[in-house]
């Protein structure tokens, strides 16, 4: 068994490794927002689907599910923190019924893609409240 002095030195060691990885962890910042219609109106009828935003500077991303007033609020590491500093793509995505069913369209199909949504968000550093306007699904 090693002496308690090197024990100590050695937990030492470990401790200021662990603090100064801690340093370089990116801050996270408070978001919740509504999603709302082209009229302003909150969108209320795609409650349990779910909302993610994916950096574009780090592989990171936040979620949160969307509850029947249109509202939501991020979460990255834990629950409600928020989301990393910088640009985010958006997508939203219609919740399952079944194992392999999703509930009616309520907006257009292309917010459920990062590629295709084209909504982007800027969150900055303070407690960030959004409003992200969709257009509603048009049956063809």
């Amino acid at each position: 068994m090693l002496p308690l002095a090197i024990r100590l030195a050695g937990a030492a060691v470990i401790l200021a490794t662990l603090s100064l990885a801690g340093c370089n962890r990116q801050p996270i910042y408070p978001v919740s927002g509504v999603i709302v219609g082209p009229d302003g109106s909150p969108i209320t009828t795609m409650p349990g689907a779910a909302i993610e935003f994916e950096s574009v500077d780090f592989k990171a991303s936040a979620n949160s599910s969307i509850d029947d007033k249109g509202a939501f609020r991020l979460t990255t590491a834990s629950p409600g923190d928020g989301a990393y500093l910088g640009k985010h793509r958006v997508a939203i995505i219609r919740p399952y019924i079944g194992p392999e069913n999703r509930v009616p369209h309520v907006i257009d199909p292309k917010y459920e893609s990062f590629e295709t949504s084209g909504l982007q968000i800027d969150v900055e550093p303070k407690s960030n409240d959004i409003k992200i306007t969709v257009e509603l699904y048009k049956k063809k």
